[in-house]
């Protein structure tokens, strides 16, 4: 009767999680774990060698005429050619017209025909020019099964008529922002376009049939297990540069030689019977993705993946739900088993510990082979039924009622006129890294506004809002960098460089939020509402610079500081604050103002955890009550941190402002999910929104 009880407890955790799984906490988590399962496992000696990168990297653009000449690209295609690969894709968008000579294109286009060469388009659901018939490959399937797209953007045409095939790479990441599958198929009005990955393939493997039959596709004598709408789930083999890739600069250093009668310089074996793929690898080109290894990957290594696994069938296949909740309900019962047969709960909770650590185990084992198996909730039934059973067997010993409660909680400028004015040589692409602060606002709940407000209305109020905030950016010494709608992103630091950025993003800040609040009151007069703006500062290592193509760039910012300010301009949200700001801002900034630490937190997209502040006011505002106010939370947060939940609730919950509140409502939150080891809690509060 005690083991079947403990059994029951077991089925009814596994029950109740699987009827959670689905939310995106546990996606968003078990798509961490397939990560961490990459970097624990890499694979480099399973990637083709046959798959080779030809790269414009940071070194060929120093070396190359910019844009790159298409008659390089057909010189280089030919030499390839005369080296014998046995296909070659471009993952080069050439939409326009050479801005050299139209001859380019048509030369271009010649030299492609003679061998098996796609090109890259990129497909569109809103207009753009027609699909093209060398995009579209006859394949019996259901179109209804696969996203779709109306519209391309092909190729110059005398470019993509050399083409055998054109192939898309417009598709999208995991809602975490990393590409960890690929789309292979599109349904188009004029038919079945493939992807690049599976264009490139289908030239390596000389045009075979292909079909699709519910998941499974096949390609050839090849069959690929699919998921939702034919996407193939990608094998990493490793970190950037697992594939050969030859630097776009060595392969014109070949051309010139052979010009001269000179030794090739690049060992041309390699290239026999090579499937080959050129693409961008400087960051300045834009064409980094976020991948399971590494945050800043080469889109082109990503299509190289994908050409591997389906060349190979060297690609993860993830197993339905079904076989999951058999998993995790052996887990359960397994460790109820455990739990139950050994009189010692201490020691009977240490094996039925074992049977989620041998899951766990397996499950690694089993990525190594391409499968993935869902770790997440099931390792999670398996340490809630220890939990929830220990609590049973505990109560019936002592012979006392106890109620057991399963709580889940979510878990967790001028200034540049005047520079570019005196040295328009820096009108080039490119950017240096520099120590800046960033600035991020927002007006929360605009949307909603604006749907009460005829067109000119919102015109004239969001060009009076976005007026006097610039205003104030300016008058500190900050550059403009863009407008996203409500949204201004602005920084400090650059083009002329500033020691004192950091001070300076935070008193424009605080200028900003006060000009808001005298905006708010003429506002109200006139008969509109209120609005109200959220502000993220980020201070550290960031690249500025003139970034984008050769006929258009900006000068902007990026980098993972960027992002963290764009973060914490969000996370104001959740603390219910208008200014907060990272440590190093807070570190930077002088003794001119007033913090109030919040909380240590870890952002969507971030590894690392980092200290946020909010910006109260400047130091000769500070008054008696606002200062006891800020000592009453600083000692609220300290007891939070050490998980002495009850006794920090307790002060937030008399500190009576909206943050302290917040903070209270968490605090009531953690102590029921750490009422047994409160130790395990790391301190850092995982954010699951942006």
């Amino acid at each position: 009767m005690r083991t079947l009880r403990v059994a029951l407890i077991g089925m009814l955790v596994t029950a109740s999680l699987w009827g959670i799984s689905r939310f995106e906490f546990f996606e968003n988590f078990e798509r961490s774990t397939l990560d961490l399962r990459f970097r624990l496992s890499p694979t480099p000696s399973e990637a083709d060698s046959s798959i080779i990168l030809v790269l414009l990297d940071g070194g060929s653009m120093d070396l190359l005429p910019w844009p790159v000449p298409r008659q390089l690209y057909s010189d280089v295609l030919g030499l390839l050619h005369g080296w014998e690969t046995r296909a070659v894709a471009f993952d080069i968008l050439f939409d326009l017209p050479s801005v050299y000579s139209a001859v380019e294109d048509s030369i271009f286009g010649r030299v492609a025909s003679v061998g098996s060469t796609a090109f890259v388009m990129a497909l569109l659901q809103r207009e753009g020019s027609e699909i093209p018939e060398n995009a579209i490959i006859d394949i019996p399937i259901d179109s209804a099964e696969l996203d779709s797209a109306w519209y391309c953007t092909p190729p110059a045409r005398m470019i993509a008529k050399g083409a055998e095939i054109l192939g898309s790479t417009s598709d999208r990441q995991d809602p975490d922002g990393v590409f960890r599958s690929v789309r292979l198929l599109t349904a188009t009005p004029e038919g079945i376009a493939p992807s690049l990955p599976v264009a490139l393939a289908w030239l390596a493997l000389e045009c075979p049939d292909i079909s699709v039959n519910d998941d499974r596709f096949t390609i050839g004598d090849i069959t690929l297990r699919t998921f939702g709408n034919c996407r193939l789930q990608l094998k990493f083999h490793g970190t950037a540069g697992t594939y050969t890739s030859i630097p776009l600069a060595d392969l014109t250093a070949a051309l010139n030689a052979r010009a001269i009668g000179e030794p090739c310089p690049v060992d041309t074996t390699i290239f026999n019977g090579a499937i080959v793929l050129f693409g961008y690898a400087a960051p300045a080109l834009y064409d980094l993705k976020p991948t399971p290894y590494s945050p800043q990957c080469p889109g082109v290594e990503v299509l190289a993946t994908a050409v591997d696994n389906i060349m190979n069938e060297n690609y993860i296949r993830r197993y339905p739900s079904w076989v999951s909740l058999l998993i995790a309900l052996m887990v359960s019962l397994l460790s109820a088993f455990f739990l139950s047969a050994v009189k010692r709960i201490p020691l009977g909770a240490l094996l039925a510990a074992l049977p989620t650590f041998l899951f766990l185990a397996a499950s690694l084992f089993l990525f190594r082979s391409g499968i993935w198996l869902e770790t997440v909730w099931p390792a999670t039934s398996g340490i809630l039924t220890i939990l929830a059973g220990g609590l049973f067997l505990f109560s019936s010993e002592n012979r006392r009622k106890h109620e057991i409660r399963n709580a889940f909680s979510q878990y967790l400028s001028p200034d540049v006129v005047a520079q570019v004015t005196e040295h328009p040589e820096t009108l080039v692409l490119g950017g240096d890294k520099r120590n800046m602060t960033v600035f991020f606002s927002d007006i929360w709940g605009f949307t909603g506004i604006s749907e009460k407000l005829s067109p000119e209305e919102l015109v004239s109020l969001i060009n009076r809002y976005l007026t006097t905030m610039t205003d104030i950016i300016l008058e500190t010494g900050g550059t403009v960098d863009k407008f996203e709608g409500d949204a201004i992103i602005a920084f400090w630091g650059a083009p002329i460089r500033l020691d004192d950025h950091a001070l300076r993003a935070c008193s424009a800040a605080l200028r900003c939020h006060e000009a808001h609040t005298d905006m708010n009151r003429q506002l109200v007069q006139e008969g509109y509402s209120e609005l109200f703006t959220r502000i993220g500062l980020s201070t550290g290592d960031m690249v500025v610079g003139n970034m984008g193509s050769s006929r258009r760039f900006d000068y902007t910012v990026m980098g993972s500081t960027v992002n963290l300010g764009a973060r914490l301009e969000g996370a104001n949200k959740v603390y219910d604050t208008s200014i907060m700001v990272q440590e190093d801002t807070f570190r930077n900034a002088g003794n001119e103002f007033i913090f109030r630490e919040l909380d240590t937190i870890r952002v969507i997209g971030q590894q690392e955890s980092v200290t946020v502040y909010e910006l109260i006011c400047r130091k000769h505002e500070l008054t008696d009550e606002l200062e006891a106010a800020l000592r009453e939370y600083s000692e609220a947060l300290a007891l939070y941190r050490r998980s002495d939940f009850t006794d920090a609730e307790r002060i937030f919950s008399g500190a009576g402002d909206p943050t302290s509140l917040i903070m209270a409502q968490r605090c009531r939150k953690m102590a029921e999910e750490y009422a047994d080891d409160p130790g395990k809690w790391d301190g850092v509060f995982n954010l699951s929104s942006k």
